[in-house]
């Protein structure tokens, strides 16, 4: 029995765990959301393989195999271990050898355990086949403002209420500006950002409305699907507000450095910032970042920069179908979720 099942399948199996089986470094490249890395070779030895397959594919298959055996029981105890209850779902890049391996050896042990038929490269195409078909035929209502109104926090807020909101920031571990890198802990692959985007637009698939940040189509080094892309440039647009004072607190809660690694990143990206302000306003900027006046660059960093740069959250260049005052976030929060649910039980125009 060759234990094989489809991605679609898969993804709609009660009591599975996906278990990948690739090196971590192929793992960190994009994965299935939620499976969890037991690697059959590490990043070294699998390209030792590699470079022997390339010449002859029988001795590549002995030396993987040489390599593999001694690590086989703590492998197997590995998943054991992390599976509880559930049934392993195995997968490789391509569900070939790796996989099919790993679960020779389970089957033999009277474990239970699946294949993925085409590995990791069928989950990807997936997703890609999924959002070129993609149709969001609910309402999307849109969070605009300058930086530091509170966008995100609003977002988190109205999730919490129980409203189907996407933090698009989130999900890329990007603010989407030249500084929203800060405070991220780990970097997203656009593989990763697609597949946990397609995951949440699933999770509110019944849903009547989705709520999402207005973004650019990049979001860092991220790029938003067109179907999604399109859906924010026309959804109903809500804008958010706040005095300059109170955007600059909430920004410096968010960007104060609290390491020398952090304080280099924004030095190093100020200097980018020549270009558009010229070598004066940058070098008093570095001169307040080593002074630790962190508050009067950020209010000039808002004035002379982003207020400039994010016209989209101007009155006068967007038709905004509500404007709130998100000096504080609650009330802001409170105030949107009213004037949505209000919205969604209007009648539709014939």
């Amino acid at each position: 029995m060759s234990g094989k099942i489809s991605i679609k399948e898969a993804l709609t199996l009660q009591g599975t765990i996906f278990i990948d089986l690739r090196s971590p470094h192929e793992y960190r490249k994009g994965s299935i959301p939620g499976s969890i890395n037991i690697p059959l070779f590490n990043d070294e030895e699998r390209e030792i393989i590699g470079l022997i397959y390339n010449e002859d594919k029988k001795r590549a298959k002995l030396e993987g195999f040489s390599l593999a055996a001694p690590k086989l029981p703590q492998i197997i105890a590995k998943i054991k271990k992390v599976s509880l209850d559930n049934i392993p779902v195995l997968y490789c890049w391509r569900g070939g050898m790796r996989s099919q391996s790993i679960f020779s050896v389970l089957e033999m042990m009277n474990i239970p355990a699946l294949r993925l038929e085409g590995g990791y490269k069928s989950f990807r195409r997936f997703i890609l086949d999924q959002f070129a078909s993609y149709k969001l035929k609910k309402p999307v209502f849109i969070l605009n403002g300058l930086t530091g109104t509170g966008k995100t926090e609003v977002l988190h807020i109205l999730t919490e209420m129980g409203c189907p909101c996407i933090d698009l920031e989130g999900l890329a571990c990007h603010r989407g500006s030249l500084f929203g890198h800060l405070g991220f802990r780990e970097t997203r692959c656009q593989k990763d950002f697609d597949a946990l985007l397609w995951n949440r637009l699933e999770q509110f698939q019944d849903a009547d409305y989705l709520l999402i940040e207005g973004e650019g189509k990049r979001i860092g080094s991220i790029y938003q699907p067109d179907f999604l892309f399109d859906a924010i440039r026309k959804g109903k647009h809500i804008l958010l507000t706040a005095p300059l004072e109170n955007r600059v607190e909430r920004l410096l809660k968010e960007y104060t450095p609290i390491s020398d690694d952090e304080k280099r990143e924004i030095g190093e990206a100020i200097v980018l910032l020549q270009k558009y302000l010229g070598k004066k306003n940058v070098s008093h900027f570095l001169s307040l970042l080593q002074e630790k006046d962190y508050k009067e660059l950020i209010r000039l960093l808002c004035r002379l920069y982003y207020d400039r740069l994010y016209g989209e959250s101007k009155p006068d260049k967007t038709d905004f179908v509500l404007t709130v005052d998100s000096s504080s976030a609650p009330k802001a929060a409170k105030q949107i979720y009213t004037f949505v649910q209000e919205k969604i039980k209007e009648p539709v125009a014939p």
